[in-house]
């Protein structure tokens, strides 16, 4: 909200937006609206918003496409999914992703048990007590799906306590991608965020200076990156 404040300040002539915290990126949003400023948003979409376009993942389609890897990897047993998040109640673009996901088993009369955790508190130590707390409880858990980037997290903990699981999460980042190679994580979701910046700018640029009007939602391939083709991935 501060930052909101000191935005609204500037002279500015358009707004790039990822908005994580939904109720603070409604009343941006409804400033620019009054203004006129133009806005896009990026990774996560608000909708009923008057923005120029989203350009981003399909959310849901981006879980159900980990719906459809976990069932490759796991036949029987439990299926864990893990939300690891500060603001869980304002990240709705993970809980997009654990819907699709969830749909995928249901539309395919996969009869596996899909068990639930939600991390608030992001510190490994945190993280390791609420799986410690889960696994203990829970017998038969062969999957794992990490709805955001913080699956290195979650391998962390399966390197220290020795534990091998399918696990799949998101994002191409340097901690990932260390945990990738060590095969603790099987597979990567990955949406190529500096291309999604790029387009934002440009579609800004579309709007504001060449008047160009009914520009269209721009959604991101759905990237699957593994140990084996890591290599030749560019975000």
């Amino acid at each position: 909200l501060k930052q909101v404040a000191e935005i609204m300040q500037l002279q500015i002539d358009g707004i790039l937006l990822a908005p994580s915290f939904i109720e603070e990126a409604i009343q941006l949003t409804a400033i620019c609206s009054e203004r006129k400023i133009p806005y896009v948003f990026i990774n996560s979409d608000v909708p009923g918003q008057n923005s120029v376009c989203y350009i981003g993942p399909h959310l849901f389609c981006s879980g159900y496409q980990a719906g459809q890897l976990m069932d490759f990897a796991v036949k029987s047993g439990k299926i864990l999914v893990v939300n690891v998040s500060k603001e869980l109640d304002q990240y709705h673009h993970l809980l997009r992703k654990e819907e699709g996901f969830r749909a995928y088993f249901e539309k395919n009369n996969r009869k596996l048990e899909i068990l639930k955790i939600d991390i608030t508190k992001t510190d490994a130590s945190s993280i390791a007590l609420a799986l410690n707390e889960v696994l203990t409880k829970e017998n038969g858990i062969e999957g794992v799906f990490v709805t955001n980037s913080r699956v290195s997290s979650v391998a962390h903990y399966f390197e220290q306590k020795g534990i091998d699981k399918v696990l799949i999460g998101y994002d191409f980042l340097k901690e990932n991608i260390k945990y990738l190679e060590l095969g603790l994580i099987q597979f990567l979701i990955c949406q190529k965020p500096e291309e999604q910046g790029y387009r934002g700018v440009m579609t800004l640029h579309r709007y504001a200076d060449l008047n160009e009007r009914n520009i269209e939602d721009q959604f991101m391939p759905i990237d699957i990156v593994t140990k084996e083709n890591y290599r030749f991935y560019h975000n």
